[in-house]
């Protein structure tokens, strides 16, 4: 989720001891100082400006500060805004997804997907008068994900998905290596952020600004979040487990369903508030929660007595994921690992399954190499 024109890397370090995972090193990231760009400007000219800061979930950012904007002026968002808001977030998050994952992990035959996750992209990206994606781009969207190895229904429940992955289906074909050798690699109990945390959020963000949004805590708790984290009662999700395949294959069910919400959207009985929440914190202070494809983003804007932005926050779901007491350090530490090709590979494809919005580069060392 980084901002042009900045290129940030994530520098992950494995440190072993005896054959084990002794400690996981994660170098602290940050928001790109958008905050200091808002002071003092129009609410306008920041919802303006956010969006095309933004190379990864431009939507899901613009929709952010618009939101918590509109919260901070106590003003009530129309249905109808509200709509086209959650559709755009979730055809982005739907195209994030899984562009990341044949990207991912496609390697050397990615060109030949290329074709069809560019017709998918260009679907999800046609909106209608209403800002809505468009009912014949949503059509294309599911054949097109359908054409990707991706029919509906085929990861409804253990049974289905077994039948896929089975299959012919191209990602089913993608995906089978890793679900058959290491689904359960970097499995740990999920703390997910929720909606109960925003409260909790948006009072720090206020009070210590771009240092709990660097490094944030909720009284010693670093939830997960992300497609995993929203999707731990489904029944695949329940049997499949949270490690590496149920990890990967969140990602998917949220892909495949994504076609149905966007069709409720433009009859008017979706539910809109899991996707997007806004949260009036008093005294010209909103907050907004997006759930985008990472996972659950946070902007707070506070305006002073004038009506223009006096602070603005951005914080960005890789900061819980990757920070250093977080969810990726959790599901490595104490695991049994050598510094070998092959290990060296099921880390690198759990990191990308928790899906950093930049590069990452991972280090290994003995912890008596300190």
């Amino acid at each position: 989720m980084n901002a042009v024109p900045r290129d940030d890397r994530i520098a992950i370090g494995i440190v072993l001891s005896g054959g084990r995972v002794a400690g996981v090193e994660i170098t602290a990231r940050r928001p790109t100082g958008v905050g200091r760009l808002a002071q003092g400007r129009s609410g306008e000219a920041v919802t303006a400006l956010v969006p095309r800061l933004f190379a990864l979930c431009a939507a899901a950012q613009g929709v952010a500060a618009a939101t918590a904007l509109s919260a901070a002026r106590g003003e009530r968002v129309s249905a109808a805004v509200a709509a086209a808001q959650a559709s755009a977030v979730l055809a982005e998050r739907l195209v994030e997804l899984l562009r990341g994952t044949i990207t991912t992990l496609a390697g050397p035959a990615l060109p030949s997907w290329a074709p069809l996750l560019r017709d998918v992209i260009a679907a999800a990206r046609r909106v209608d008068q209403h800002g809505l994606v468009a009912a014949d781009a949503i059509d294309e969207i599911e054949r097109g994900l359908a054409a990707l190895g991706l029919p509906a229904g085929c990861l409804d429940d253990a049974d289905a998905c077994g039948a896929w992955l089975a299959s012919a289906a191209p990602l089913a074909v993608l995906h089978r290596p890793l679900l058959s050798a290491d689904a359960a690699f970097g499995a740990s109990v999920i703390d997910a952020l929720t909606a109960h945390d925003d409260a909790a959020i948006g009072d720090q963000l206020a009070r210590r600004g771009a240092a709990f949004a660097s490094r944030p805590d909720l009284v010693g708790r670093v939830p997960e979040t992300g497609a995993l984290a929203r999707l731990m009662t489904h029944p695949l999700i329940q049997n499949t487990g949270a490690g590496l395949a149920g990890r990967l294959l969140a990602r998917l069910v949220e892909v495949a369903a994504t076609p149905a919400r966007l069709r409720a959207l433009r009859r008017g009985d979706a539910e809109i508030g899991d996707v997007v929440r806004s949260i009036p914190l008093g005294d010209g202070i909103g907050l907004a929660a997006v759930e985008c494809a990472r996972g659950r983003l946070h902007h707070l804007v506070a305006l002073d007595r004038n009506g223009l932005i006096r602070q603005f926050e951005i914080l960005a779901p890789t900061e819980w994921n990757f920070h250093p007491q977080g969810p990726l350090a959790r599901a490595l530490i104490g695991r049994a690992l050598r510094d070998t090709e092959a290990d060296r590979g099921r880390v690198a494809h759990l990191v990308a399954a928790f899906d950093p919005c930049v590069g990452f580069d991972l280090h290994w060392r003995e912890a008596a190499d300190a």
